[in-house]
């Protein structure tokens, strides 16, 4: 039987200032965060796997804008559109900067998902 989950961590502040000019950005992190969580009655290793599925989760959508970026890169450079494709290289670095940032600035995650 599946309990459904009564807390979700949040994105983590860190993130969250980084990413201030791109509130598409964490919105979809919230959103992919809605997918983890805990509930009352879960193992230590159940909500250790919360937390390393969190990890997952903000890596994976943090790649995805990044994979975006280089394409809207590529787009912009092909149609000669220099402003577009500079917009686009530093969104690309700011995805690669937030996630070698993800495990360094999950405290709340680590607070929701891990202490008992």
């Amino acid at each position: 039987m599946h309990t459904p989950f009564t807390e979700h961590p949040p994105v983590p502040q860190k993130l969250r200032d980084a990413l201030k000019a791109h509130p598409e950005v964490v919105a979809e992190l919230q959103n992919r965060l809605k997918t983890v969580g805990r509930h009352p009655g879960m193992s230590k290793a159940q909500r250790t796997d919360q937390f390393e599925f969190a990890i997952g989760a903000l890596e994976g959508a943090l790649t995805r804008f990044a994979i975006d970026a280089a394409q809207a890169i590529k787009s912009a450079e092909a149609s000669g559109n220099t402003t577009e494709a500079e917009k686009a290289k530093e969104k690309r670095l700011l995805m690669f900067s937030c996630i070698q940032q993800v495990k360094r600035s999950l405290d709340e995650a680590r607070r929701v998902l891990l202490i008992e």
